[in-house]
């Protein structure tokens, strides 16, 4: 359970920088690759991102899913991207805080209508984005460009 919207921010904050070492590997080369014709480009999975989180604070302020969409309009270019996403991070952040503690105490609808606390759909936020930084680690890896270690270190480098 999560106690402090504060403390969450700064959690969240960490989780995007993380997430953002992923981002600035990515070349505007990929951007329109995908592993299947019915999957997420690349550039949609980086513009799906920043607009899930748009979604989430509508959820908190308003008690409305509302998804702002993922279209190339929204960034055709890593260079056009990254503000996009970092504008959406800005947004959600300042929106929880302004929210404050009060948040966690609020009940909120899942996306099938159910009522439930609000720091279960704040730890949805987080399963979401690191689902999409796993599934942009792969994205880069069947395109032949290495991942970021996310914590600096391959598992081969932890002392046994």
């Amino acid at each position: 359970m999560i106690h402090n919207v504060e403390e969450f921010v700064e959690f969240l904050g960490g989780l995007r920088k993380r997430t953002m070492n992923y981002v600035k590997a990515v070349p505007n080369s990929i951007l329109e690759w995908k592993p299947a014709e019915d999957k997420f480009s690349t550039g949609d999975i980086l513009r799906h991102l920043a607009s899930s989180e748009l979604m989430f604070l509508s959820v908190f302020e308003h008690g409305k899913w509302s998804y702002p969409g993922h279209e190339s309009s929204k960034g055709e270019t890593i260079e056009e991207i990254i503000p996009y996403m970092e504008a959406c991070h800005t947004r959600l952040m300042e929106g929880l805080l302004s929210l404050g503690n009060d948040l966690l105490e609020k009940k909120v609808p899942t996306l099938h209508g159910h009522e439930v606390s609000s720091w279960r759909i704040m730890m949805a936020l987080t399963e979401h984005e690191i689902h999409h930084r796993g599934q942009l680690s792969t994205y880069l890896q069947m395109n032949g460009i290495e991942p970021p270690q996310i914590f600096g270190l391959k598992i081969e480098q932890v002392e046994r």
